[in-house]
């Protein structure tokens, strides 16, 4: 077996082959520590830790926190590692964090995010309640950094002795200082609304509690920045590296707070730090807000605006024109619904997977869920679920059935998976091969970090565990969805589209990597824009030289494991990280997956031994037009041994019709001259539709033929006929038939009927019309005296311009699409309405009545009829 050359035994370029990926590996492992901002993470501070710091931190500013549930994570502060990665380069950043602790530069942080309190949600009725964007940041430490309060809920404890005291500079021993009750403390302080604290005009005050005891006390500007430079000393901020810029008095709930605003003296590691403490006047904090460089331009997405527009409507474009190839394949049948159902639901079940595993991590209990709370994320799971599964559905249908019109052999290894054979060695080669080839994309992308210093990473997620319940699943499911779904838009319908269209590999193979380029073969999130797009490209050139060289499955399992080697890297970049056994468990994936691939490939099956696989649709598609072609060539036969015209005569007017159904059926008709005055007229209808029904009806054209001329008996050419038909058909196979000579010096029509429709004869005279029926059974149900003993022959006397009829069953019985039948009693009426027309136009009329009947109905069975008059008319 080969890794590179599926056709060879293994050979010296696969021993290279592989040792290029395990190199590759072995320099993705040594170096990307160095190239991955989580580096620098420390993880000293565990979560259960963290969760009781956040609860003391809230719980010192005054607000009760015995009934508080929230979800304590790991967080990153993408603004401000883009600033430093950008300020620095990427490589020195992540040295200079990694190196020692900065106080005020904050790129992680623990969260804690407030769900609930005391039974309310955020939308309870009452007072006004934390929202869900309300948090607790602590440094990595474990110190408070932020209090993130929107909804300015002031705490219940609002009284803050020590903070009061740091305000005013007070003795904390004064005898009153433990005694005076905090409603005093409410009343006798306060900002006064109508100074300006933003100008130094005041003097220091201290506080005097006896002189202020009746009356409200006034802050001065040093008072109040006394008041939130004790606040900066409790928090993990460093007060020497900042200075105060702005105090704006404010109104909340009819409570006077001050705003105040700390600037750093000098940057930071190049980064500006603004500080906005919200406090009341009874020193308690109501909100405690950091921001690194507001003034600049954040760069926290991968792309500009204008870029991510074109990016949406490039990916728009695509689902619509999948929507439309979907809807014409569809209708073609080319389309293996089988597997495309089965993608379509472990699609639904990963989207519903992902979502669930992310709610899961983000509640802090299932008590604390309301049940209209529970329905919404129900609903929402089921929707996007079952969306998600219309998605993959949809896809898998068109990409399957493109590239198994134009692409057969990029189904190669796909192939032996959907007919349920994994124990064989094409598709170990396929897993060693993909794994190979994904060390060795790995180790470019270390390589291509070392050399682009300048690209910086977005970091959204700091932690797995802390994104999803579940982590390893979360991880392998989300990458399942992402991976196949890029995979099968780029290369199942977008490339082979291109390539079936124009039937240029090149150029398919330039778009496929143009298109890898435009929507990033990559979870992680990279900046600036041209950066991005460089990377992404080289790996779109190189993917799609993995597909053109190999196959699909190749390229999907390369890529797959690929975003899992990249994603899991959380779990050994960073020291002591939450996410090493998600490493672990994707270890031992990789492993598995090594194993298997060997076991396959020594002791598998051998490729000669396999089957070719072949869709049931197009199984059925050949069938199709086998039957299409056998449907065509009877209804060639059937014309051909129809009469070419009608023969002339004097005395009699002739006209006849033949119209076949979609399923060309067995009717035919005849005409055979037994001399100057005599003409043998036949009908008739085989049973059985097609080639077989065409073989018989010549058969039968062959014996009357043969017989005509040397029986002038109707009813023993009937009998004959039955005997020669009997012997050398299958039973089952019947024809009712029609036999009669018409002789225009006796002006007779003499005739026989085996089982067929009856002969409709109109009388010019007196306008009667009769529906004759001798008796006959169909040709080839029986043989000997049951059928001799049964055929009754008649001799009609004809007199001017009468009129006889002969017809298959598809004239009476043709539907209209209210699935009604055209019927004898219409035809007749149209018969004796018209009878003065010469032959042809009755035909005619006849024709054109029958079909506009019809409508838009299908056509079931052939329609023919043959008319004879007697005595031509000019009407």
């Amino acid at each position: 077996m080969s890794l590179l050359n599926k056709n060879n035994a293994f050979a010296v370029q696969d021993y290279i082959f592989v040792a290029v990926g395990l190199l590759c590996a072995f320099g993705f492992f040594l170096s990307y520590p160095s190239q991955e901002p989580r580096n620098a993470i420390s993880t000293e501070l565990e979560r259960k830790t963290a969760t009781v710091k956040a609860v003391e931190s809230l719980n010192s500013i005054g607000y009760n926190t015995e009934s508080l549930q929230s979800v304590v994570t790991f967080e990153s502060n993408n603004d401000l590692l883009n600033n430093l990665q950008k300020y620095f380069g990427r490589s020195t950043a992540i040295d200079t964090l990694a190196a020692s602790m900065h106080p005020d530069i904050y790129p992680y942080f623990w969260q804690m995010s407030i769900k609930r309190i005391e039974g309310k949600g955020f939308d309870s009725d009452g007072p006004p309640m934390f929202n869900e964007h309300t948090a607790v940041h602590l440094d990595e430490q474990g110190d408070l950094i932020e209090f993130i309060n929107d909804t300015n809920i002031l705490p219940e404890r609002s009284v803050n002795r020590d903070a009061i005291v740091a305000a005013f500079e007070a003795d904390p021993d004064l005898k009153l200082w433990k005694s005076l009750p905090d409603s005093a403390w409410k009343r006798i302080l306060r900002f006064d609304i109508d100074k300006e604290y933003a100008v130094r005009k005041t003097k220091a005050d201290t506080l005097n509690v006896k002189r202020s005891q009746g009356d409200a006390h006034t802050y001065t500007k040093e008072n109040i920045e006394n008041l939130a430079n004790y606040h900066i000393s409790q928090s993990g901020w460093t007060l020497s590296n900042l200075k105060l810029s702005d105090i704006q008095i404010e109104t909340i709930h009819s409570q006077t707070v001050a705003a105040v605003e700390f600037k750093n003296n000098k940057p930071l590691l190049g980064q500006d730090v603004v500080l906005n403490l919200t406090i009341l006047p009874t020193g308690a904090l109501v909100e405690l807000d950091a921001s690194y460089n507001p003034n600049s331009e954040s760069e926290g997405s991968a792309l500009p605006y204008p870029l991510e527009l074109i990016r949406a409507g490039i990916i728009f474009l695509f689902a619509l024109a999948t929507i439309i190839l979907f809807y014409f394949r569809i209708r073609l049948r080319a389309i293996d619904t089988k597997p495309a159902l089965v993608v379509g639901v472990i699609g639904g079940l990963v989207m519903g997977s992902i979502l669930f595993l992310q709610q899961w991590a983000s509640t802090p209990s299932l008590q604390s869920l309301e049940t209209s709370e529970v329905v919404a994320r129900a609903l929402q799971i089921g929707f996007l679920g079952a969306l998600s599964s219309i998605v993959f559905f949809a896809a898998f249908a068109v990409g399957d059935s493109l590239v198994r019109q134009y692409w057969p052999e990029k189904l190669y290894s796909y192939d032996y998976l959907r007919q349920g054979m994994f124990f064989n060695k094409p598709i170990g080669e396929m897993i060693l091969r993909s794994v190979v080839l994904a060390f060795i994309l790995c180790g470019l992308w270390s390589a291509l970090l070392a050399v682009i210093p300048e690209l910086q990473f977005n970091i959204e997620r700091t932690f797995l565990h802390f994104e999803a319940a579940w982590a390893p699943i979360y991880l392998f499911t989300s990458t399942v969805w992402f991976s196949l779904l890029l995979m099968i838009g780029v290369y199942s319908i977008v490339g082979t589209q291109v390539y079936g269209f124009y039937k240029n590999k090149w150029l398919a193979a330039a778009i496929m990597a143009l298109s890898i380029t435009i929507v990033s073969p990559f979870i992680q999130q990279m900046v600036p824009t041209t950066h991005e797009f460089i990377i992404a490209g080289i790996y779109g050139v190189v993917l799609t030289a993995i597909f053109l060289k190999w196959d699909m499955l190749t390229t999907l399992f390369t890529h797959f494991l690929l975003i899992l080697m990249l994603e899991s890297a959380t779990g050994w970049v960073t020291a002591n990280s939450p996410d090493l056994y998600v490493f672990i468990v994707f270890c031992g994936f990789l492993v598995f997956n090594i194993v298997a691939g060997m076991i396959f490939v020594t002791k598998g099956e051998e490729r000669q031994s396999l089957p070719r696989f072949v869709p049931e649709y197009v199984e059925e598609l050949a069938q199709e037009e086998r039957i299409k072609q056998e449907l065509e060539i009877a209804r060639e036969v059937q014309q051909s041994f129809l009469p070419v015209q009608t023969p002339e005569f004097e005395n009699l007017d002739l006209a006849a019709m033949c119209k076949p159904a979609y399923e060309t059926g067995g009717d035919y008709y005849d005409f055979v001259k037994l001399g100057d005055h005599r003409l043998a007229v036949t009908i008739g209808d085989v049973s059985g539709k097609g080639i077989q029904a065409a073989f018989y009806m010549t058969f039968i054209k062959g014996i009357l033929h043969s017989l005509c001329r040397e029986i002038d008996s109707p009813a023993e050419v009937l009998k004959k006929t039955n005997r020669l038909f009997y012997d050398n058909a299958p039973r089952g196979t019947f024809i009712s038939l029609v036999y009669g000579i018409v002789d225009m010096k006796k002006n007779t029509f003499h005739f026989a009927r085996a089982g067929h429709n009856p002969i409709i004869r109109i009388n010019a005279e007196n306008h009667d019309i009769k529906e004759l029926r001798p008796r006959g059974i169909g040709i080839g149900l029986t043989k000997g005296a049951s059928f001799d003993d049964n055929i009754e022959e008649l001799e009609l006397e004809l007199g001017k311009e009468d009129l006889l009829v002969l017809y298959t069953d598809g004239i009476v019985e043709a539907l209209n699409e209210g699935h009604k039948f055209y019927g004898t009693l219409r035809l007749n009426n149209i018969l004796v309405e018209h009878k003065k027309r010469s032959a042809r136009d009755l035909l005619e009329v006849l024709s054109g009545d029958i079909y506009t009947y019809i409508g838009e109905a299908k056509q079931h069975d052939d329609m023919t009829m043959v008319i004879i008059k007697l005595d031509k008319s000019d009407t």
